[in-house]
């Protein structure tokens, strides 16, 4: 399940520039580099970031001719997710053979109505309840374990695809927080927008998470890291 962890850009210091994730901007210190523009901070050495100049949010209202702001690392706002941008090449050919709407309308064999009131399915037919833990989510019309992460393409045209941009982006970023936004363009989700409108939530299909997602460390153990390259994106089926 889509892990909703919340996290700021990253500070990064002079003399060892490689990016570790942290929990706050950090104010300025003897090891972090100051700037007065982004020109000013060296480069951060991992295609997924970009320098940032700019003030720790404790103290953004602070004057910027008596004191210095700092380098921070910043994810890179301007990776694409339109499979329309890829096509002709391999990538694009992955998006295509990932997003056929026949694959979302039942997985070997098997779709809701059999499987009953499972997680990322209706409410069983006969009965109208959903499985022993899960309840009946008003918004989706499906059964869910209360998290409101739980999407079906089957029940929303709209969401067809939208497992393999997200993918495309969690790849690229190493971070399961990352979806394609309504601007074909890697975001971190954001709790309160829509999912597909760069909302958080997973698409479900036939009860089970789509195969397209990979797992936490299956996630990592692929993931390129520092050389990250939308040619090396990889999907989970």
């Amino acid at each position: 399940m889509l892990r909703l962890r919340i996290t700021a850009a990253v500070a990064f210091a002079v003399a060892a520039p490689s990016i570790v994730s942290c929990t706050a901007i950090l104010a300025p210190r003897d090891d972090v580099q100051r700037c007065g523009s982004a020109d000013d901070c060296d480069p951060t050495r991992d295609n997924r970031y970009i320098a940032v100049c700019k003030f720790d949010e404790a103290n953004a209202n602070l004057d910027t001719s008596e004191v210095d702001k700092i380098c921070v690392a910043d994810f890179k706002p301007d990776v694409g997710c339109d499979p329309a941008s890829y096509q002709g090449q391999l990538l694009g050919d992955e998006f295509e053979r990932l997003a056929l709407a026949s694959r979302y309308a039942g997985a070997e064999g098997m779709t809701c109505a059999d499987l009953g009131g499972v997680l990322g399915c209706p409410p069983d037919a006969a009965t109208g309840q959903c499985a022993e833990g899960l309840s009946r989510n008003d918004e989706t019309g499906l059964c869910d374990d209360g998290s409101g992460l739980v999407f079906s393409a089957t029940s929303n045209a709209d969401l067809v695809g939208q497992d393999v941009k997200d993918q495309f982006c969690r790849s690229f970023f190493c971070d399961d927080r990352f979806i394609c936004n309504e601007n074909n363009r890697c975001a971190m989700c954001d709790p309160d927008a829509p999912v597909g409108q760069g909302g958080c939530g997973e698409i479900y299909i036939s009860g089970a998470s789509s195969c397209v997602y990979q797992d936490e460390s299956t996630l990592e153990s692929t993931c390129a890291e520092s050389d990250a390259s939308t040619d090396d994106v990889v999907f989970g089926c």
